[in-house]
């Protein structure tokens, strides 16, 4: 790869680089963490639950 190939690389990557910054809505952020959260915090739960029963 020569060095003009590699300066173009760069500079396009920069430059999409600098078009794809744009701040995300805190509501956006939290919908996204409760779709994950919730599912995930209900597994825990339900494993929590099922391996207490084989203590018992």
């Amino acid at each position: 790869m020569t060095t003009a190939v590699m300066q173009h690389d760069a500079a396009h990557h920069h430059d999409v680089a600098e078009e794809s910054h744009h701040r995300t809505s805190p509501v956006t952020v939290l919908l996204f963490w409760l779709f994950v959260g919730v599912p995930l915090a209900w597994g825990i739960w339900s494993t929590l639950q099922k391996a207490m029963a084989l203590f018992h």
